[in-house]
């Protein structure tokens, strides 16, 4: 439940939320150093106005183009994701020497941290990735799940929801359950406190 995630889960998902209710990709992402600060936290910003190539305004790779070398030893900070890596923000974690990075979802369709048992190079690197999986990782995907919902009744292929049903299909379930009344859209509206929605579809994980 919300109470009892870590800091940086905390604002990985609020950022996640963030970008949800702008219309993006429901990614976000977290930096902290060493003793726990906070660096960078972004979200994916893919439908913002303002962004320029929205193909790659991924959490991720935001986050890690803010993130200052200078200031701080790039492979000890930790990279919080709410959904695992795709392949460009795979890359660019692993172009920054990013050592340590924890994600909430696998992402069945495009997830890229596989790169670090089979490619020679990233393999070498010596990377500590990590899956929660879970609690978050149901969250994570009953979000994103609602998300390609929504793009699906604008015309979009289905086969990333496919891809998603096929790993999780009780997350996809709950997605379909709250997409039948907009109940996330109108949490949106409404101003809920992500924490709020956080814990409603929590609950479901634990009801299963």
């Amino acid at each position: 439940m919300w109470k009892d995630l870590t800091l940086g889960w905390q604002i990985a998902f609020e950022e996640a939320w963030i970008a949800f209710g702008n219309g993006s990709c429901p990614i976000g992402a977290a930096i902290f150093d060493e003793d726990d600060n906070l660096l960078v936290r972004e979200h994916n910003r893919g439908a913002e106005k303002d962004t320029v190539n929205r193909n790659v305004a991924h959490a991720e790779a935001c986050a890690l183009r803010r993130l200052d070398t200078s200031a701080c030893n790039p492979k000890t900070v930790v990279l919080y994701t709410t959904m695992e890596p795709c392949p460009m923000c795979m890359g660019t974690a692993v172009m920054s020497n990013i050592k340590h990075l924890h994600y909430a979802s696998e992402d069945p369709y495009c997830g890229s941290v596989h790169w670090k048992e089979e490619d020679p190079y990233v393999k070498g690197q010596g990377l500590d990735y990590e899956l929660e999986s879970g609690e978050k990782e149901f969250v994570q995907l009953v979000i994103q799940s609602y998300f390609e919902l929504k793009g699906i009744e604008k015309g979009c292929s289905d086969k990333v929801l496919r891809t998603f049903e096929s790993y999780n299909s009780h997350a996809v379930q709950a997605a379909r359950g709250f997409y039948n009344n907009k109940k996330l859209d109108s949490y949106v509206s409404e101003n809920t406190s992500f924490p709020v929605v956080y814990d409603e579809i929590a609950t479901l994980f634990y009801s299963l």
